[in-house]
């Protein structure tokens, strides 16, 4: 849990029920930042399928270079609010780049310092080879709040939701590639292009992101929705932790997969 006088941010990664039953490592990564002038949240969800083997270090990498990406756009700008303001999709664009960038400054990195595995050559070779980036595809949902406004993008599925005027709903505008179980992502080479973004003005109480492995335990959008109030009310009342448990029968009950939750509770 990060909280400080205005914000209150809470985010948790658990294992999936088929993960820990082939032993497989849990491909989410969750993370907040709060300020006294505005919070940031983020979730990635690595995809995880054969040819993305790094996947549960590729998501690691993009919540990370998520904020940061954001924290360094507020201190070049001297904050958020005037530059969404004033071209919402702009800013956001710029935001979008400087994450792609840094997630690909990442990867070349943490492969440079750890080359490809034996076992990991083999899935290379297979395929006749495979782009550093798709080794560590990941998906990506981003939200940055202030006292005077919300923002958000997304590249992938998973949800963003958030609470104002005393209603939960889906802000970030749908993408028609999201089809059964296609995804847009990070390593996309036209990445760039299948971001998603939004800009409201005004004081909102709240935002909860989640991997797809929440949303795909529940039978019905109406629940889900209780259930992100159910997440911003425990953030405020600084009770998230007790959610761990939940999320981890959530999984065994319904979706079976690894659900990753970052949440920011505004106080009013």
């Amino acid at each position: 849990m990060l909280q400080n006088t205005r914000f209150k941010g809470y985010a948790l990664s658990v294992r999936g029920a088929s993960h820990e039953e082939d032993g497989s490592p849990c491909q989410d990564s969750a993370r907040v930042f709060t300020s006294e002038g505005f919070a940031v949240a983020a979730v990635s969800d690595g995809h995880g399928s054969e040819k993305h083997f790094r996947s549960a270090s590729g998501s690691e990498m993009a919540t990370r270079v998520a904020i940061r990406s954001i924290c360094d756009f507020a201190e070049r700008n001297n904050g958020l609010d005037g530059i969404f303001r004033t071209n919402p999709t702009n800013a956001a664009r710029r935001i979008a780049a400087n994450i792609i960038c840094g997630w690909n400054n990442e990867i070349a990195a943490h492969i440079s310092l750890l080359p490809l595995t034996e076992s990991e050559r083999a899935v290379y070779d297979k395929y006749g080879g495979i782009p550093n980036e798709v080794m560590y595809g990941a998906t990506l949902i981003v939200a940055g709040i202030t006292e005077n406004g919300c923002f958000g993008l997304q590249i992938g599925d998973g949800s963003f939701v958030a609470l104002n005027g005393g209603k939960m709903f889906f802000p970030v505008p749908e993408d028609t590639k999201l089809v059964g179980n296609l995804t847009t992502s990070l390593c996309d080479s036209n990445a760039i292009d299948s971001f998603r973004s939004f800009y409201h003005d005004g004081s909102f109480s709240g935002v909860s992101l989640s991997s797809d492995g929440l949303i795909n335990s529940f039978v019905n959008i109406d629940d889900f929705l209780k259930f992100g109030r159910r997440i911003l009310t425990a953030v405020e009342n600084n009770t998230a932790t007790a959610l761990g448990e939940h999320l981890k029968m959530r999984s065994r009950c319904g979706s079976r997969d690894d659900i990753s939750v970052a949440a920011i509770s505004v106080n009013s």
